[in-house]
């Protein structure tokens, strides 16, 4: 205020000093309002220029380094399923009489789940039992015909040590003999045989009974009353049961770059639609060694499956659900840390190349200059300094006050390794 009073007087004092206030009483109106638009707008100029001019800008964007935590994460998404599950299928065919089970419905090991229609089946169990007991009489007979011919070769065999019969009679109950040791081994085989089909259609008819194989919870329902199934080469699926429907699992699917950084025990956290704002914890059981490539003409790609447990006591989480997943590979406390844009920076008056990873720093009464680096972590923001002539404290530049530098800078994150300015 006081250099307003100063700069106010000083334009009066010359004012009067140059006589020209008499003159200017004696202008017109329009002359003396263009005037005094004139000495506002210069005085407004030297006010700006007194008060409100910016301060020099400093041409380069600083950071400290400092310490602090970091986290390495693998992102990823899956189904939610659950951890055991068992298909219940029919195997054999015919109409479905009756079904016991619906969606949801909770059956132990033993309950009965549907039947299927017994008629052709009851007959086939008939027809087998009646070939078994014709089977089991021929066996009698042919039993009764080996002893006697058996019998008669060793009398035979006797009689001709002391000629007292021919070559002729003793080799015709030798071949008798033979023929009823045959007929014997074919009736126990029938005998068998018949057996065999008895207890294929028994087993066919208990098998018209499906029966639940654990205890659970039916998650789905293939067949409707009155449905005619078919048991070929493959069985067909009725209904799926949940052995425990309190232990879950997502089947996330991870890229070949990522794949490295998972181990079992990592733990885990992940999202779900249906519970926006809600996050669920579990951990990381088995990474298989299976993959699928999912290359094209235009990408090489391969991915890999992650298997992560999660507890479902409350029941909330359903089966198919997909959950948006965030695996935490490693942890680092009290690590020193510089923001991503220092790794990425270079100074727009700088043309060389650097082999190695490296920042900017600034210290006082010196031009910036560079140092290498090997890093270790690289989160969303922020990188991990495992190496290099970096201290906490120390101010890096990660930006430059000049647009057209500005422009030039890499937006990629940095990575190990590669070539960096």
């Amino acid at each position: 205020m006081k250099k307003i009073k100063e700069v106010l007087l000083s334009l009066w004092t010359k004012v009067k000093s140059l006589s020209l206030w008499t003159k200017f009483k004696s202008f017109p109106l329009w002359v003396k309002i263009l005037i005094a638009v004139v000495v506002v707008a210069l005085l407004g100029g030297t006010i700006k220029g007194c008060f409100f001019s910016k301060k020099a800008q400093p041409l380069f964007k600083l950071a400290k380094v400092e310490r602090g935590s970091i986290t390495d994460i693998v992102e990823a998404s899956g189904p939610i399923n659950p951890v055991n599950t068992t298909q219940v299928g029919a195997l054999v065919s015919g109409e479905i009489l009756k079904i016991y089970v619906d969606y949801n419905s909770e059956v132990k090991k033993g309950d009965l789940m549907a039947v299927i229609d017994q008629t052709q089946i009851l007959a086939s169990l008939s027809e087998a039992r009646a070939s078994l007991a014709s089977a089991k009489e021929n066996l009698s007979s042919a039993e009764k015909s080996y002893e006697i011919a058996k019998l008669n070769y060793e009398r035979y065999q006797s009689l001709f040590a002391k000629n007292y019969v021919s070559q002729v009679n003793l080799e015709e109950h030798e071949l008798a003999y033979v023929n009823a040791r045959s007929s014997l081994n074919a009736a126990q085989a029938s005998v068998v045989r018949a057996q065999s089909n008895v207890d294929t259609a028994e087993k066919d008819l208990s098998n018209t009974k499906i029966v639940s194989p654990i205890d659970g919870v039916v998650l789905t329902r293939k067949v409707s009353e009155g449905q005619t199934i078919t048991a070929g080469f493959s069985t067909p699926e009725l209904f799926v049961v949940a052995q425990d429907m309190t232990k879950m699992q997502i089947e996330a699917k991870v890229s070949e770059a990522d794949i490295v950084k998972i181990k079992e025990g990592q733990r885990a956290e992940f999202t779900l639609d249906g519970y926006i704002g809600e996050k669920f914890k579990g951990s990381v059981r088995q990474v298989r060694t299976n993959y699928v490539d999912t290359s094209s003409s235009t990408n090489s790609s391969t991915s890999y499956t992650v298997i992560v447990d999660v507890a479902n006591d409350e029941l909330r989480l359903k089966p198919g659900m997909t959950a948006t997943l965030t695996i935490y590979t490693d942890e680092k406390e009290d690590v020193l840390l510089v923001p991503n844009e220092a790794l990425r920076f270079s100074p727009s008056f700088n043309t060389k190349k650097y082999e190695n990873t490296g920042v900017w720093k600034m210290e006082k009464g010196q031009p910036p200059h560079r140092v290498d680096v090997t890093i270790g972590i690289i989160a969303a923001k922020k990188t991990e300094i495992t190496g290099g002539d970096i201290q906490e404290g120390d101010r890096i530049i990660v930006g430059e006050n000049n647009l057209k530098a500005m422009a030039n800078a890499s937006m990629n994150p940095p990575r190990p390794g590669g070539r960096r300015r």
